[in-house]
C-alpha cells in the first residue's frame, strides 16, 4: 500500500467523504449568530423565532461555530443563611403597614441566567 503511494505519479489525496448535507446555509448561519449575540436571546428563542425546523443543538452549534461568542454562566450563589432569612422576615413585619407607598417601590429578584456575550 505504502509503495503505490510513493511510487504514484500524481500526488495522494484522500477520498472526500458524503457526509448528511447542512441544514443551514450561510445566510440563516450568520442569521442565527446576529440573534446571539445582538439581542442576547437564548437557543431555545433562537430556535423558535428561526423559520427553519433545526434542532437546540444545530443552533448552538452554529454559535459555536462563529469562533467569537463566548458563552457565559452566571456564578452560583450560596443558598440564604438562616440570620438572612430571619433578618428578611423581620424586615417584612416592620414595613407592612407601609400602605400605599408600596406601589412607588420597584421589587426584582430575577435571574437572567445563561447568557451569550
Amino acid at each position: 500500500m505504502i509503495c503505490h503511494v510513493l511510487t504514484r505519479k500524481t500526488p495522494y489525496e484522500p477520498k472526500s467523504r458524503s457526509e448528511r448535507p447542512r441544514v443551514t446555509d450561510i445566510r440563516s448561519d450568520r442569521q442565527i449568530q446576529r440573534m446571539a449575540s445582538s439581542q442576547k436571546m437564548s437557543v431555545r428563542e433562537i430556535t423558535g423565532a428561526s423559520r427553519l425546523q433545526i434542532s437546540n443543538n444545530t443552533v448552538y452549534r452554529r454559535i459555536i461555530e462563529s469562533g467569537y461568542m463566548i458563552h457565559a454562566k452566571m456564578a452560583r450563589r450560596l443558598p440564604i443563611s438562616k440570620l438572612h432569612i430571619s433578618k428578611t422576615l423581620q424586615w417584612a413585619r416592620n414595613h407592612m403597614l407601609y400602605g400605599d407607598k408600596w406601589m412607588a417601590v420597584l421589587h426584582s429578584d430575577e435571574k437572567n441566567g445563561t447568557r451569550w456575550t
